[in-house]
């Protein structure tokens, strides 16, 4: 479902950690989409957390698609499953 909630990645490019500040697209018990910087990679594993909750979650980078417009998206997916990870089971989509 559509939702743009706050988000941080950890992770790490070699031996370098990083993070990324970014918010979702769309949301799911499964995981999310979010506009990354370049250089996260497919499949790679990372800690995400909601900003709004302060929860962290494991997961990896399951799809990278480049836009139109040149932005990176990230499909995540969780590596474990965790339908309350996003908040209430009823997100709203925050966009309006």
């Amino acid at each position: 479902m559509p939702a743009a909630i706050p988000v941080m990645l950890y992770g790490r490019f070699g031996d370098e950690p990083f993070h990324i500040n970014t918010e979702t697209i769309d949301v799911s018990e499964y995981g999310g989409l979010v506009t990354v910087s370049a250089g996260v990679g497919s499949s790679q594993s990372l800690i995400l957390t909601n900003v709004r909750t302060n929860q962290d979650l494991a997961c990896r980078v399951a799809r990278l698609v480049r836009t139109d417009r040149g932005q990176i998206l990230a499909g995540l997916a969780f590596l474990r499953h965790s339908p309350r990870f996003w908040g209430s089971a009823n997100t709203e989509d925050t966009r309006r």
